[in-house]
């Protein structure tokens, strides 16, 4: 039991880095941003080029970090560029189903840009062969998996910093909550939103660190956690930013417990079955508030 709480807490710890800046970009815009996919793996494909370049003349702890600031760097451009190129302008037009239809071209747009450049075969980073740790209870983890735990939740725990106790999470929160207001009340709306995009991409580049340490990555690698991601932003409750720590954390509960129990064909199956019946009972997700 305990060893299937840890594999949870791992899947969910991949998971939040993957859909904060989706749940981020839904509070800001309310729209379901699918691009958001191929933010992720631009972020993947950087942690690659970053910890290729650096493997020749450094050491592995320093080769992740600079893949992790190649991810991040790759990640919060595209991020932003996107969203202001393509999606600030659309939303000041009024938004709606046009927004949604220049997700899914943008996402295509980067998607085959990466086939392009890289071709479409997985890649994978040189690294020795770990060894799992027995770290008490019968729970074995390897170092790279400890350290994406603990990479998670200190950049939690910075999150909620930040949106807490900084003045841009405050303008960040007002912006999200009602942006007429926050730009009457002398918030530069148009300078949060690019930060907005900017953290969604920090995460995104995060997240396309941790995957590209542990398994071989390819263009639909992002594609393949947006479904995951996109349920935990709904369970935990569109816009929440806490909501979605919790329903990543589900979701990863639900799908490890999939995978224990020989179900491993079925986890998004019964993830999304979670998801029917939660929201028969929460319609607005768990941490969600009712539309005034």
């Amino acid at each position: 039991m305990i060893s299937l709480l840890v594999d949870a807490v791992l899947v969910g710890a991949i998971l939040c880095l993957a859909s904060l800046g989706l749940s981020l970009a839904y509070a800001i815009f309310r729209f379901p941003n699918f691009a958001h996919a191929e933010f992720l793996t631009v972020g993947a494909y950087g942690a690659f080029v970053g910890f290729t370049a650096a493997a020749p003349v450094l050491n592995e702890p320093i080769q992740i970090l600079v893949g992790a600031a190649v991810a991040i760097l790759a990640a919060a451009l595209i991020a932003a560029l996107s969203g202001r190129i393509v999606f600030q302008p659309l939303a000041a037009r009024g938004g709606g189903p046009a927004l949604i239809i220049a997700a899914f071209a943008t996402g295509l747009l980067i998607r085959n840009l990466i086939v392009f450049l890289f071709g479409p075969t997985e890649l994978y980073v040189q690294r020795e062969l770990e060894i799992a740790e027995n770290i008490g209870y019968g729970v074995r983890l390897t170092p790279t998996e400890i350290g994406i735990l603990i990479a998670t939740a200190v950049v939690i725990y910075a999150l909620h910093l930040v949106m807490s106790r900084t003045t841009f999470g405050r303008c960040l929160r007002a912006t999200a909550e009602n942006p007429d207001l926050a730009a009457v009340t002398a918030i530069p709306v148009d300078r949060i939103r690019l930060g907005a995009w900017l953290l969604a991409g920090f995460y995104c580049g995060l997240s396309g660190l941790a995957l590209t340490m542990l398994a071989p990555i390819r263009p639909e690698t992002g594609y393949e956690y947006l479904l995951p991601a996109l349920a935990a932003v709904i369970l935990g409750g569109l816009g929440s930013i806490y909501g979605t720590l919790v329903g990543a954390m589900l979701i990863g509960l639900a799908e490890a417990a999939a995978v224990h129990y020989g179900f491993a064909e079925w986890r998004q199956v019964i993830s999304f079955a979670l998801i029917i019946l939660i929201l028969m009972i929460r319609p607005n997700g768990l941490m969600g508030r009712a539309a005034s």
